[in-house]
């Protein structure tokens, strides 16, 4: 079958889960025997990255341009709310990156396309597949199409200019494509806000590679200032791990609270592995206890998680599907994790983790204190966590994808 998978980011330019999903996608299908290429963005190097330059990549024919815009998708974070606006214009038409999406199906002929994040892409995609009669699916990774800004605290109200842009995006986006999420709670979320009315739906989870094969071969050597996970008494150390962005909306504060209000006879440890805004406040922490490992690359987060006894991930934004979750769990890593979000879906609460209300110091505080003082419940739940994991294997959820692509 040749696959066309379309996604705004690709490796190496990367943001977060969504570009490991689409990789994962693409090399595992790739190895299934499948004909794959990717097309995707880069930055501006002249006029001649207008058009698409072709690379082979693990298999994969990946093709790369930038899409005429004020500014490269990768780049929006720069930009004041006044220049985002006027891109997101851009995007709702974007009759360059139309022509370019033409002129590489013509030459890949797809038997089906798979869109991803077409945000910094343009928003005529689904619509273009139809009136190519090209089979589609088209994957959600986000709140993006109906919340620009991507970040939803809990009980935060939907500003006016939002309510527009899903407004427009409802009846852009509508296409014959079947649309999926990695999370049931994404996809209602859009069925909600009234988008994909009448279209085929499915949940797909996101596909986690190669993070099993890190995990069985990643050993702590000493240099990552990470305990042994084994504890053979209630007294010994507790390592807790948090994996991700230092941006408020994180919990970062709340876990840090929580942490320090355990009794002083409970000793734990804490590793942060990330970057972002926080890190200048959390240089300043005078807690020895409080360990910032900056961002680690995905061997080195493996070796983090060999090294601990649980993933903390308190978010006060609504979360998707969080690959850092996906990861922990094939590592044998239970999760302490907010009710938020599309997270229960994930971390079964007393079988591979402990769930805790969002923002709640003292109940997560309680979540860490019982894996601190009980380590025989945290013990049990490892090897859950490796069988849910299961649920990530590319090779089943390429499976599903490919039953859609042929069902189409």
């Amino acid at each position: 079958m040749r696959i066309l998978i379309i996604n705004n980011l690709y490796p190496p330019y990367s943001r977060g889960g969504a570009e490991t999903a689409v990789v994962n996608e693409a090399q595992s299908l790739a190895a299934a025997g499948h004909e794959v290429s990717v097309l995707t963005t880069a930055p501006f190097l002249g006029l001649r990255s207008l058009k698409a330059s072709e690379w082979k990549e693990d298999g994969v024919r990946v093709f790369r341009f930038f899409p005429f815009n004020l500014f490269w998708y990768r780049n929006d974070q720069k930009h004041g709310a006044f220049v985002r606006a006027l891109w997101y214009i851009g995007n709702l038409w974007g009759f360059h990156p139309v022509s370019v999406f033409k002129r590489v199906a013509a030459q890949v002929k797809p038997d089906v396309v798979h869109l991803h994040n077409i945000n910094g892409i343009s928003y005529r995609l689904p619509k273009i597949c139809d009136k190519l009669k090209l089979k589609t699916v088209f994957t959600v990774h986000a709140v993006h199409y109906a919340y620009p800004s991507g970040v939803i605290l809990r009980g935060q109200k939907t500003p006016a200019s939002f309510k527009i842009f899903a407004a427009i995006l409802r009846r852009k986006l509508h296409s014959d494509a079947v649309v999926t999420a990695p999370s049931r709670w994404l996809l209602d979320y859009y069925l909600q806000k009234g988008f994909f009315k009448g279209q085929r739906t499915a949940v797909v989870p996101n596909p986690l590679m190669d993070f099993r094969d890190r995990f069985a071969g990643a050993r702590d050597d000493g240099k990552n200032n990470v305990i042994a996970r084994s504890r053979a008494t209630k007294q010994s150390l507790a390592n807790f791990l948090f994996v991700g962005q230092l941006e408020p909306y994180k919990g970062i504060e709340v876990m840090l609270r929580a942490l320090k209000s355990l009794p002083p006879g409970l000793p734990w440890r804490l590793a942060i592995a990330g970057d972002g805004p926080m890190m200048a406040a959390l240089r300043r922490e005078r807690d020895s206890r409080v360990l910032l490992r900056g961002r680690l690359a995905p061997d080195d987060v493996a070796i983090a998680m060999a090294g601990a006894d649980i993933l903390l991930m308190p978010s006060l934004c609504e979360e998707n599907a969080p690959m850092v979750i996906a990861e922990a769990l094939s590592a044998g890593l239970p999760v302490i994790a907010s009710r938020i979000g599309g997270v229960p879906e994930m971390v079964e609460d007393g079988a591979t983790g402990m769930l805790f209300e969002p923002g709640q110091v003292e109940d997560l505080a309680m979540q860490c204190r019982r894996a601190i003082e009980r380590p025989e419940i945290i013990a049990a739940m490892r090897e859950r966590c490796r069988e849910s994991a299961e649920r990530y294997a590319p090779e089943r959820v390429a499976g599903e994808y490919l039953k859609l692509f042929r069902e189409r």
